[in-house]
C-alpha cells in the first residue's frame, strides 16, 4: 500500500474520477450510436433485434475491457484517512 501526501491522495482520487467517467462516456457513446444505427434494419442477432444485442453485448464488452485498464493502469491501492503523520 502506497503512502501519499494529502495532495497525492486528492490528485489521484481526481484521476480515478475521470478515468471511470471516460469509461462511462465511451459506454454510453457505443451502446446509443449502435442503437440507433442498427434500429429499423431488419437484422437479427442471437434471436433478437441486431441494434439490442449489439449495443447490449458491445456495452458488456467495452465496460469490462475499460474496468481492466482502469484496474491495471489507472488505479492504486492507498488509505484515504486524514490522520496526519507525527514524525
Amino acid at each position: 500500500m502506497k503512502k501519499l501526501s494529502r495532495q497525492e491522495k486528492h490528485e489521484q482520487c481526481m484521476r480515478e474520477i475521470k478515468g471511470t467517467l471516460v469509461v462511462t462516456l465511451i459506454c454510453c457513446v457505443w451502446h446509443i450510436t449502435t442503437a440507433f444505427w442498427l434500429n429499423g434494419r431488419g437484422l437479427y442477432f442471437l434471436g433478437m433485434p441486431a441494434w439490442f444485442s449489439v449495443s447490449v453485448l458491445g456495452t458488456i464488452i467495452l465496460a469490462l475491457a475499460g474496468v481492466a485498464y482502469l484496474l491495471k493502469f489507472v488505479f492504486i491501492n492507498f488509505e484515504y484517512d486524514d490522520e496526519e503523520e507525527d514524525e
